[in-house]
């Protein structure tokens, strides 16, 4: 064996240590920014809920005023009382919209709950995978690490020399085997981050439609209200 072999295997355990190193780096960036994301999620979810409240609240409000009106209307008209039966309906019907209303967002919230429930398990499932994998690859490493010690005391009459190359390629060997469990890990990391990243998105998008439908609650009248969002909810229930 030549002289400059060996420095230049301490150079090559080097930069596979470096790479470890990195590839432990990038793992715990990964999993930082899927924290990051879930934060940015639940606060997106919770202006969600308040922007609810606040679009049915806005709706409430109209309602109570049109009745007011209407009532104003039917003591002003009450030689008319086939009219003002037809008011009083009216009234009754809205009552019963709001109740209806109030339960379908009871219904929506708890299959939001769920779906999150859901989402959360997966996420814990697949973590839960990723570390079992893990113990594998290290039960696997420790067999190898028996083997090459077995082999190590076998050859321990060698050159110094040569005992010296062969540590440093075991070394080696087994920071190799610890990068590879990294790369597998940021695999699974970036799996995650993308299913944050969607639930972001999404909620996102749903935040900007109960936005809009404060701004359609303070604009319209109450059964125009009802009527453009009874139809959403027809359209999005037949998809």
């Amino acid at each position: 064996m030549s002289s400059g072999e060996l420095p230049q295997e301490k150079k090559t355990l080097f930069s596979t240590l470096v790479q470890k190193k990195q590839a432990e780096t990038d793992a715990q960036k990964i999993q930082n920014r899927i924290l990051q994301l879930k934060m940015e999620h639940e606060k997106v979810l919770k202006h969600i809920q308040q922007d609810e409240q606040r679009a049915e609240e806005i709706y409430r409000h109209r309602v109570e005023i049109q009745i007011k009106k209407e009532n104003k209307m039917k003591q002003k008209q009450a030689q008319q009382p086939p009219f003002s039966l037809a008011v009083s309906h009216h009234q009754r019907e809205l009552l019963k919209k709001i109740k209806e209303d109030e339960l379908q967002k009871k219904k929506s919230e708890a299959k939001i709950f769920r779906e999150q429930l859901k989402q959360d398990f997966k996420s814990v499932q697949l973590q839960k995978s990723l570390e079992q994998e893990g113990y594998r690859i290290k039960a696997i490493q420790v067999k190898e690490d028996e083997r090459q010690s077995t082999q190590l005391a076998v050859a321990k009459l060698k050159q110094k020399r040569e005992r010296v190359r062969y540590e440093i390629e075991n070394e080696k060997d087994r920071i190799t085997k610890e990068k590879e469990l990294y790369d597998l890990k940021i695999q699974e990391l970036e799996q995650l981050e993308q299913l944050a990243m969607m639930d972001l998105q999404n909620s996102l998008a749903r935040q900007q439609r109960v936005q809009e439908k404060i701004q359609q609650a303070q604009k319209l009248s109450p059964r125009d209200y009802e009527k453009q969002y009874q139809n959403i909810e027809k359209a999005s229930a037949t998809q």
